[in-house]
């Protein structure tokens, strides 16, 4: 998934960090975040008046009653007590932001969304949990890729710099000459992990169910010196992705969402690092067992990759052919249509192969290079619904 969303107090450090490395006046950051309750006592180290809400991928907290504002380090412990496992949405707290009470009057909103052709800013003057209510107040900017912002430039550099795709601040406001976020909601591009800028992991949305076979290939992956991932976001979603490294799994599932096809998006999945024949056998078995534990038609599933540096294609291949052989009545069954996009060692041989033993199978394949674009093959994939 292209833009996943972080705890507040990493998107929160990260934000001072940044503020303060381009020479903007923000206080030290004195946040601390609690993931279980034998660490309360480093409550103490924060100050005497305090915040505390839950630091999980859930919003309306104020509304929800789940913030504490201006209280001591003793009320802010039994806060969290009495809140610690409650559940919301399906999940139980078990991670909480607590730091220094900023007392203010005004609150101002600002959020950017960064875009292929640009980024749109979003500002206003009546910040707060209501600015749902004062939406009409929200004013829209949009910036051409290439020119720098003149509103909130520190924030637009920061977003470009930190791949931040998604920057929401509500509200902030502005105490003794200082910026000072008091609520930010952070989404970075997925590919940004993986540059261990800031040692960051991704939290699984809050209310998100778990599934046995993601658990299945997490024990495939432990078992071997490839890399095999999946995580399913919409179980009954008609889009399935099985991509070949993480950076093409982002890019495709990029494409989806800007296309339109998000709610579609059944899941994200990689498999890299040149596994065997075998290995690729049993994840995608183990992939499929997902894909259709729900019966809707038509589905589309992409077989996607850039240009492979070593793994060779075409064993990689035989392991999907050969599971999809084992699984193609339910292929019929569901309508599947298979896209095929993927370069590098032995992939002609691969698309040839992919091609043929489909179309024996009579399961519908549109087969690409490595130099057809990654739009068209999604556009083409979502045209069939």
């Amino acid at each position: 998934m292209a833009r996943r969303p972080i705890r507040e107090y990493d998107a929160k450090r990260m934000l001072f960090q940044a503020m303060k490395e381009y020479g903007l006046p923000v206080p030290e950051y004195k946040g601390v975040l609690i993931t279980s309750l034998d660490e309360l006592d480093k409550i103490d180290q924060v100050g005497e008046r305090l915040v505390v809400k839950p630091d999980e991928m859930f919003n309306k907290r104020q509304k929800l009653g789940l913030i504490a504002l201006d209280v001591s380090p003793e009320e802010a412990k039994a806060f969290i007590r009495e809140n610690w496992g409650r559940e919301v949405h399906g999940g139980k707290i078990k991670h909480f932001l607590v730091e220094p009470y900023v007392p203010h009057e005004k609150e101002f909103y600002v959020a950017i969304l960064s875009e292929r052709e640009g980024d749109r800013i979003f500002y206003s003057e009546k910040g707060g949990i209501d600015i749902e209510e004062n939406w009409d107040s929200v004013k829209e900017e949009f910036v051409p890729e290439g020119e720098l912002s003149k509103l909130f430039p520190d924030l637009h550099r920061f977003v470009k710099e930190y791949d931040v795709s998604y920057l929401e601040i509500n509200p902030y406001t502005i105490k003794d000459g200082r910026f000072v976020p008091l609520g930010v909601l952070m989404q970075l591009d997925d590919y940004a992990f993986f540059k261990g800028k800031w040692n960051l992991s991704f939290p699984e949305p809050f209310e998100k169910q778990s599934f046995p076979e993601e658990e299945e290939v997490e024990e495939l992956d432990k078992r071997t010196g490839a890399s095999l991932k999946l995580t399913i976001l919409n179980p009954e979603g008609r889009i399935w992705l099985m991509t070949a490294g993480g950076g093409a799994s982002v890019v495709f599932a990029d494409s989806i969402y800007l296309q339109g096809g998000g709610k579609e998006l059944a899941n994200y999945a990689e498999y890299s690092g040149n596994p065997s024949t075998s290995e690729t056998y049993n994840y995608a078995k183990a992939f499929f067992k997902a894909m259709f534990k729900h019966p809707n038609k038509p589905k589309a599933l992409i077989l996607g990759g850039g240009i492979a540096n070593f793994t060779d294609v075409s064993k990689t291949f035989d392991g999907i052919i050969q599971a999809i052989k084992e699984y193609q009545e339910l292929f019929h069954r569901d309508n599947v249509h298979v896209f095929v996009r993927r370069g590098g060692p032995n992939s002609d041989i691969a698309l040839e192969k992919i091609k043929k033993e489909l179309e024996a199978l009579q399961i519908p394949v549109r087969v690409y290079s490595e130099e057809e674009a990654i739009d068209r093959v999604v556009k083409e994939a979502l045209e069939l619904f």
